[in-house]
């Protein structure tokens, strides 16, 4: 089941947690202002280094940081689309990932042919 990793500043507070129900949470945390949110699947892991990477600014006994404004743009890129989920994307997508396939197979037939099938056939002529 989808979870939302999410973001919420209320003054100069900030909120870092997770929740399956995103709308119940902005509620609960009024006056919060829902800075950025990451919907996933494994939250448990996302959240622990969130907060073990903002240990030194977390509010005893809370989920509650104070957070400078780079804090603050760092999560945010995180969890827009810049974070966890994309640490490991591949190098290669779409149209690009076809072109180098293609290439890489000629390459391949190349060597192959150059190396391993001419010597042999050499000998013969």
């Amino acid at each position: 089941m989808a979870s939302y990793v999410y973001l919420i500043r209320n003054g100069d507070l900030c909120n870092i947690g997770f929740t399956n129900n995103l709308e119940r949470t902005r509620i609960d945390l009024r006056p919060g202002e829902l800075l950025a949110f990451l919907i996933t699947d494994k939250p448990e892991p996302l959240i622990k280094n969130l907060r073990k990477k903002y240990l030194d600014n977390r509010l005893p006994g809370s989920d509650y940081y104070r957070l400078a404004n780079s804090q603050v743009n760092e999560c945010r890129s995180l969890l827009e689309g810049d974070g966890p989920n994309n640490y490991f994307q591949p190098f290669l997508k779409g149209p690009s990932l076809f072109i180098f396939f293609i290439i890489s197979w000629f390459a391949l037939t190349y060597i192959i042919i150059e190396f391993a099938i001419d010597p042999i056939l050499s000998r013969f002529s």
